[in-house]
């Protein structure tokens, strides 16, 4: 019974994931507004709440209302707003209706001025309560969803180093740099979004991942025929793959901070209206439906890239040059386009980490890419570097060790703690958790 449960909650969070969306600032706003039309001392009941076709967007809330005195009344509240999702006036009140009649301009004002003035208040009903669930057990919960996004990013970047050590027995530390690169990108889908007049936040998000992708994508390939490929050929040692990589790693980061400017880079925050899951005492643990479409976009790429190593064509190529170059040569496997493909697919997994940067946690940095880049590769050696089943392990341990810490401990030692993890594994188990086995690790 308890699974029957989980499974139709779980159905029914994607299909909020999947369908027209409910913008949760405008929601906000729009619950803002409940006290000022009752009065004083109304208890409220929130009975249902979806989009409305009022102005460019809007939200309508049915309601339970009770005004002192009064017997209880159902009303229907809609909010008209000036912008979709990504356009700049998505937060601009311009309409109101109460049970489908629209209030005077006068009333309309006064509601503006004191939005302006007082912002956003939410008022959404108290969540259901859970007996069974004690306070502790529902924060660790709420820990655990809380890592679902950083675990994908982790996991991503990690398989885009063990595909490249894998192959050639190297590291290209500039993958943190073109994850950022491909946030960049997912920005500027954003932008473009606007510009083209999608309402969608489907459809932008879409073209936002697709230009991600291509962004990271085609650096990542650009950096591979200019850069690792030329020195792997000439070098057997693995030193100089490791200062050209972190020269371009510094490369695209001052080139970033040129073009895009030393300050942060916003998007709107889309899909981020908390789906209550379970709750103890005064903890209610939530979920939003961006976190569930990152956890299956991140769980879609790993299957995708273990069904591609393990049955097709590139797969093999990619097996059998990682386990013996010459004899590959000697049977058909053409180095450089297997190079090639390699540094696009691990391109492309970065960019799919930049774009969950950029949509789930909405701010990009130019100065990123470092500490990103250096975590996902604590990631990859955990897990057991040159291993993908492994880099998506080591990118959960790592994510879930960085929030729980975050959650339990002092937030200012984290960072020290995952470092640590990496000479603790080096020290144990140098092959990591799913690498390989012998005493001493591979050459870098």
């Amino acid at each position: 019974m308890p699974g029957c449960r989980f499974a139709v909650l779980l159905m029914a969070l994607l299909c909020a994931a999947c369908g027209r969306a409910t913008d949760s600032e405008q929601l906000r706003l729009c619950r803002a507004i409940l006290p000022v039309l009752h009065a004083e001392g109304t208890e409220f009941r929130e009975v249902r709440v979806a989009p409305a076709a009022l102005g460019k967007s809007g939200v309508r809330i049915d309601y339970a209302a009770r005004e002192p005195g009064a017997e209880r009344r159902t009303y229907g509240l809609t909010c008209g707003f000036g912008g979709t999702t990504f356009e700049r006036d998505r937060l601009d009140l311009v309409a109101v209706e109460i049970d489908g009649k629209p209030i005077g301009h006068g009333r309309l004002t006064f509601l503006r001025r004191f939005l302006a003035e007082a912002g956003p208040a939410e008022t959404a009903p108290s969540p259901q309560r859970s007996p069974g669930l004690s306070a502790a057990a529902a924060y660790a919960l709420q820990q655990l969803i809380n890592a679902l996004a950083l675990a994908a990013v982790y996991a991503l970047l990690a398989t885009a180093y063990s595909l490249i050590y894998g192959l050639t027995g190297r590291i290209n530390l500039a993958f943190g740099e073109i994850a950022v690169l491909g946030a960049y990108g997912a920005i500027g889908g954003v932008a473009a979004t606007v510009a083209l007049g999608i309402a969608d936040p489907i459809a932008g998000l879409a073209l936002a991942l697709a230009i991600a992708a291509a962004m990271a994508g085609g650096w990542s390939l650009l950096v591979g025929r200019a850069v690792v490929a030329p020195l792997h050929a000439r070098h057997r040692l693995g030193q100089p793959i490791l200062i050209a990589t972190a020269a371009v790693a510094l490369t695209l980061s001052e080139f970033m901070r040129l073009t895009q400017g030393a300050r942060e880079r916003w998007a709107p925050p889309v899909f981020n209206q908390p789906l209550t899951l379970a709750s103890a005492e005064n903890f209610a643990v939530t979920v939003t439906p961006m976190q569930i479409a990152v956890a299956l976009l991140g769980l879609a790429a790993a299957g995708a890239v273990l069904v591609l190593l393990g049955r097709t064509r590139f797969g093999r190529a990619w097996r059998a040059f990682a386990d013996d170059p010459g004899t590959a040569a000697l049977l058909g496997v053409n180095g450089d386009r297997l190079f090639a493909a390699t540094f696009l697919l691990a391109g492309l997994l970065a960019g799919l980490a930049g774009w969950i940067v950029a949509a789930h946690y909405g701010n990009v940095s130019f100065s990123m890419g470092a500490m990103l880049g250096l975590k996902a590769l604590v990631a990859a050696v955990v897990g057991g570097i040159g291993s993908v089943p492994g880099a998506f392990l080591g990118g959960v341990c790592v994510a879930l060790i960085e929030t729980g810490w975050s959650a339990y401990f002092d937030i200012e030692a984290r960072d020290i703690v995952l470092f640590s993890l990496l000479i603790v594994v080096f020290v144990l188990r140098p092959g990591g958790l799913l690498g390989f086995t012998g005493p001493t690790p591979r050459d870098v």
